[in-house]
């Protein structure tokens, strides 16, 4: 399985939306795209490319740090502690396994589309809209301090090194301090740095419009361990042939996503 394909589903496990990938992309509510290698794959705007207007308002703060490790273990126990002293100190991080990666980021907040089926019912309107082709952003997981190191082969190393206030800061809120250094070592292929003043998309959840039937969409209770998130279906009738498969670009994992 690739970096993209196990990063995605850890985010689905964890935070309860698709991965952005590549990592610091700019993906915003209210795009639109498709999925290629079982990835979102932006293509364009709403407003942009079809002049329906959209307004994004906030959803809330899902979590104040989220750093995931797909090794599981982040090197951050009683090691770590007793390592700290006057001088520069270290944090190893191993990415020992194929595909594995190690994400960090702090700040997670929620930004949505507001009235979602406006937006729907208007691109029902559109003799232009390619119903069956075309999912759309509904919910954007935005965070500071993003980073993202993966390795496809694995038996490789990173160390995040830094004086000991600005390690701890980033051990218990993700913060990257002045003064945070990565060094990596050996096949680390994937490597992204945001920054505190920089906002980077890190997960997404996707609605697509269905072309007949009585409601284009309809809102599913947010998941008890995602309060901030409204989930949004696309109701399909596989019955009558409202909604087709997704295609032969997608894993079964992606067909869960039809009514997300």
């Amino acid at each position: 399985m690739s970096i993209a394909r196990e990063y995605t589903r850890s985010l689905r496990k964890h935070l309860r939306c698709r991965a952005v990938w590549p990592p610091l992309i700019d993906v915003k509510p209210g795009d639109y795209g498709v999925f290629r290698g079982g990835v979102f794959a932006r293509v364009g705007h709403l407003t942009t490319d079809f002049g329906v207007p959209v307004v994004v308002e906030p959803g809330g703060r899902r979590t104040d740090k989220f750093q995931y490790h797909s090794d599981g273990e982040l090197g951050f126990g009683a090691a770590a502690e007793v390592a700290y002293g006057p001088a520069d100190v270290g944090l190893q991080i191993g990415l020992t396994r194929r595909s594995s990666f190690f994400v960090s980021v702090s700040e997670l907040d929620v930004d949505r589309l507001q009235s979602p089926r406006r937006i729907a019912l208007a691109l029902r309107e559109r003799d232009d809209w390619p119903f069956l082709r075309y999912f759309i952003v509904h919910e954007a997981f935005t965070g500071r301090d993003l980073l993202f190191y993966g390795s496809e082969s694995g038996g490789a190393d990173v160390t995040v090194r830094a004086e000991p206030l600005d390690l701890r800061r980033f051990q218990q809120l993700g913060k990257l301090g002045a003064s945070v250094r990565i060094v990596a070592t050996g096949d680390v292929g994937l490597q992204y740095r945001g920054s505190p003043d920089v906002v980077a998309a890190v997960g997404l959840n996707l609605f697509r419009v269905k072309r007949v039937g009585l409601a284009p969409l309809a809102v599913a209770p947010a998941l008890e361990a995602a309060p901030a998130a409204t989930r949004l279906a696309a109701r399909a009738d596989l019955a009558d042939g409202a909604f087709d498969p997704l295609g032969d670009d997608i894993d079964d994992d992606d067909l869960d996503d039809r009514l997300c």
